[in-house]
């Protein structure tokens, strides 16, 4: 194996020091590898041919069932989160001790593991930090903390595909932000609420909730009331799409620019809020609506430098769809690996990504990367 994984690099023009990087592993690792002075493990070799943007098969030259740790460690600990969840309502409370400042530290990480697409990160430390938040004495400043931890749990439940599950937190949060009375907060949990609901194809009920919490916040002039006010507009953008009604869906992008260019780009409330963020959202509607050629042009215009890897890939993601809806095969899949180096535990989760790849394979497009791809996506080719 050593020897094809030599190959492969070279094929590449890579230093050992470069693809090392890729893999996420030492290049004094990598050199024993390709010396066969040191064992790769069944997750190992996931990562390496991840790196080389080929299949498995072609570097193991026999039939493989790969492995992803990442994925298996966040499908067992979604469970966890789950249970936690279950046996930690918002009436009751837990035993867990820990100081306020001991959460807000705990908070900070999770929401940073979360926005480099670290699921599994985020959701092993969910396990303690959900009864360490219910344990706090000062009540205000748990729910403070609660509405965007559960926030992030919404976020990685859904992203590794645990809908029901990803539902709970939703409503852990939106109970949060109504115990807070804060409408910003009742704004942000809105949202969330919403998104779940949405990716379940219940527009209708998603559209209502956005559209109650933002008359709360019209007109409000406290910081960040504009940026959550921005986003449920784009929220029910989406929602519109899914109703198939263009022209409302419009409207609420063209909302959503205006107080965008107000605000400017901002990072309160986790939302990387902000002009990139609505150019985003519209490109993902002309995707929705038959417009890839479109979308394509808007993305253009996209600066991603300072963006957290989480809005990075749907960038990715969607230029795969665009790329693959217009018939450029081989950028698609090159668009698709982008993804899936920014975050891979998204892109290898990700419906609409499983859905591209299938395209992809009904047209007849074959190649190393792309079966590679398909392995690690758990998809047959």
């Amino acid at each position: 194996m050593g020897d094809r994984i030599r190959a492969r690099r070279e094929l590449r023009g890579w230093s050992i020091r470069y693809a090392a990087s890729r893999a996420g592993i030492s290049h004094t690792s990598w050199s024993r590898i390709e010396r066969g002075q040191q064992r790769t493990d069944r997750y190992m070799v996931v990562d390496l041919a991840a790196a080389l943007e080929c299949s498995v098969v072609d570097l193991t030259g026999q039939a493989y069932t790969p492995a992803d740790r990442q994925l298996d460690a966040a499908r067992i600990d979604a469970e966890r989160v789950w249970r936690i969840m279950m046996d930690t309502p918002m009436t009751g409370r837990s035993d867990a001790p820990a100081t306020v400042e001991q959460v807000r530290r705990e908070a900070t990480l999770v929401r940073g593991l979360y926005g480099r697409c670290d699921y599994a990160g985020a959701l092993r430390r969910l396990v303690d930090l959900v009864p360490a938040m219910h344990g706090l004495t000062e009540r205000r400043a748990a729910l403070a903390e609660m509405v965007p931890v559960y926030g992030v749990a919404m976020g990685s439940l859904l992203s590794v595909s645990y809908p029901v599950h990803a539902w709970l937190a939703a409503e852990r949060c939106a109970e949060a932000a109504a115990l807070l009375d804060d409408p910003i907060a009742v704004g942000v949990a809105t949202a969330n609420r919403a998104r779940v609901s949405a990716y379940s194809g219940a527009y209708r009920p998603a559209r209502a909730w956005c559209d109650a919490a933002a008359a709360d916040l019209a007109g409000s002039a406290v910081g960040g009331a504009l940026d959550v006010l921005g986003f449920l507009h784009l929220a029910r953008a989406h929602h519109l799409a899914g109703l198939r009604d263009r022209a409302g869906a419009e409207d609420h992008l063209d909302e959503a620019a205006q107080i965008a260019a107000r605000t400017g780009e901002t990072d309160r409330w986790d939302l990387a809020w902000g002009p990139r963020n609505v150019a985003m959202w519209r490109m993902a509607f002309l995707l929705d609506t038959g417009r890839p050629e479109e979308a394509m042009a808007v993305a253009a215009g996209v600066d991603l430098a300072g963006l957290p890897a989480v809005r990075q890939v749907y960038f990715w993601l969607d230029m795969g769809r665009a790329a693959e809806a217009v018939g450029r095969d081989r950028e698609a899949v090159r668009m698709l690996l982008a993804a899936e180096r920014v975050g891979p535990q998204h892109a290898r989760s990700s419906v609409s990504a499983r859905e591209t790849v299938r395209s992809l394979l009904r047209r007849g497009a074959t190649s190393s990367e792309l079966r590679g791809l398909c392995e690690r996506m758990s998809l047959t080719t």
